[in-house]
Parts: structure tokens; sequence; C-alpha cells
């Protein structure tokens, strides 16, 4: 059962933004390209898995969830995650291409293609990070399963001449049969309801607002509505809808997107002025619905007044498991 489908990183989406709003001559923007071009693999590499995952008979009370994503004594990101009544299970899925040589001391990955040494960060050390934090968060609830790591490479472009020595490795969907051969004999908790729990405490870790993130100067960023036919800024304000030049299409909400732009670039939290110099807009009237369909609050009174936009736009704190104790009996989830 997929509990939580594959969804592209909002981090993926932020860069996506930044790299379209950023003058291709500015000093910045390689590094962002690069970045984006590593977020877009990862995506690409996650959401294979998933689609295999999804398209296949898994064994019976398995549930699936896409990028769970918490803290509990440490920051815990995990690319896939099944569980099962007896065990979970974290995939931690890489799409690197070439010849690849795992090392415990240092722990790092070394990948060389084409006469060229890339090194890695060993996934084997984001796995133990990773147990630990389920692990933390799984004993705030009282429940107690074993928990195994393995490293996934989708796609078969990676070469594994030296391989890992703590967590098996599988290529392409070698990953599927693992998953049949690992035993229930067990039931130590519900799947879904362990899936349930992981979901209501997903915080998406980002590095919003991606301009202080990089030092870029928020006057460098390129102002205006994205045309959502053809890309062009800006588009044209005209009577409750936009207008794009170059494609000659129309599109009531095309600032919703704009919005999202600013959020994960600039700020979280908009004024009427910036709301009037971003989107290009005159009409002061027409700024304020808009930034009100598209905020959650505001902040101030009268002109000092600024609009918090909306939670997608937002990176949130995650509640401590010591101010959050789980209301349901541990026995309602651990089953001997």
């Amino acid at each position: 059962m997929i509990l939580k489908p594959f969804e592209m990183y909002e981090l993926t989406l932020g860069l996506k933004a930044l790299k379209k709003r950023l003058p291709s001559k500015h000093e910045k923007f390689q590094q962002i390209n690069d970045d984006l071009n590593k977020q877009e693999a990862g995506d690409l590499a996650e959401k294979k898995v998933m689609d295999k995952l999804t398209s296949s008979q898994l064994p019976k009370n398995h549930v699936v969830l896409h990028n769970v994503s918490f803290i509990s004594k440490v920051e815990t990101q995990i690319d896939v995650l099944v569980i099962s009544p007896s065990w979970c299970l974290i995939m931690e899925v890489k799409n690197w291409n070439g010849s690849l040589f795992f090392s415990d001391h240092p722990s790092q990955v070394v990948c060389q293609k084409d006469g060229i040494e890339r090194v890695y960060t060993n996934p084997e050390s984001q796995i133990e990070q990773y147990m630990f934090g389920l692990n933390s968060l799984f004993e705030a609830y009282r429940i107690k399963i074993p928990i195994y790591g393995l490293i996934v490479f989708p796609f078969n472009n990676a070469a594994i001449k030296k391989p890992p020595t703590k967590f098996p490795v599988k290529v392409g969907n070698e990953y599927l049969r693992y998953l049949w051969s690992l035993q229930i004999n067990k039931n130590y908790a519900d799947p879904l309801k362990l899936g349930e729990i992981l979901i209501s405490r997903h915080e998406q870790w980002n590095k919003f607002p991606l301009c202080d993130y990089y030092g870029i100067d928020k006057m460098h960023i390129v102002e205006g509505v994205e045309c959502p036919q053809c890309g062009t800024i800006p588009m044209q304000r005209m009577t409750r809808t936009w207008y794009c030049t170059h494609c000659d299409r129309f599109s009531m909400k095309a600032h919703e997107k704009a919005l999202k732009d600013y959020g994960m670039l600039i700020s979280n939290t908009i004024s009427m002025q910036e709301t009037l110099r971003f989107l290009r807009l005159r009409n002061r009237y027409e700024a304020k619905r808009m930034i009100q369909a598209n905020s959650i609050g505001r902040i101030g009174a009268r002109k000092s007044t600024t609009y918090v936009l909306s939670d997608n736009n937002k990176k949130r704190q995650a509640p401590s498991i010591a101010s959050n104790r789980p209301q349901m009996e541990a026995s309602a989830l651990n089953r001997e």
C-alpha cells in the first residue's frame, strides 16, 4: 500500500524558480544550475523507485512512504520507507553514475568516471543517522520494531567496485526481491498506524528563502508574473486576468505561482508595497485581494501590515516530542 506517494520536493521547485528569475550572467547562476541538476537527479531516482513499488505486488500488510522528514534528536529525511508488521526498511536512493568505492574511514564514496573523481557522503552514515532518528521517534510512542537499511541505485549506471560494509546495496530492481526476502515472523506494530504517525510528524526541511541561503541580493531577482504557458516574465495585468504578449494567452491565477516564488526565494512574509512591486501591479485593491487569498494571516496594522504567505511557502519548525506526546495508548500500536 502506497501511503505517501511520490511528490516533487519543494526545494526542487524553489531552485527551478530561482534559476528562472536569476539573470544568466549572475555570479551564482552556475551554482544554482548545478544544485538544481543534482536535486532533479535525486528526484528522478526516487520517482523510479516509487513508480516500481506502486506497480509491483508487495508483501501483505506493507505500507510505503516517500520523503519522510522530521526531527527527533537528529534531522531525519528518509527517501523511501517501507513498513511491515515486523520491521521498517529505510531505503537510501542514489543516482550516481560511474565506478563507486565505498570507504568507512573516512566515511565517503569515491566516484570515478571518464578520468574525473568525485567524492560523496557515504549513504551508510546517512542511514545510521536516520535509524537513530526513527528509533528516537518510536521510543516517544513506546514502539519497538527492528529497523533495517538498504542502499538503492535504481538505474544500471553504477558499478560497485568496493561495496559498503554495514548495509546491503541493490542495483536496478533488485530491491524488490530483497523486500520479499525479509522475514515476517513477529507482529510488532500496525504498519498503517505507524505510517499515519510519521505523516502527522512530517516536516519538509528546505533552505528557504533561497536568496538568504545563497547570499543573493533580492534586488537581482526578476520581478513579475510568469506565463504558465510559455514561461515569459512578466505578464501584463488586464481586467481580472493576466495576458502574455509573447504567446497571446490569458491566465486568471498566474499570480499565485509568483507569490509562491516570492515565498521560496525572498521571504514568507510580504507587504502591500512589495506585492505591488513584485507582481508589477498598480491597483492596491487588486493586490490586496490577491495577497489575502494567498496568505494565512497578517502581522501589524495599517501601513505596517505584512502578510504571511501560505504554508507551502513557509519553513516550519518541527514540534518537539515532549510538547506533542501521543494521546493514544501504546497498546493500541504495539502488538505482541
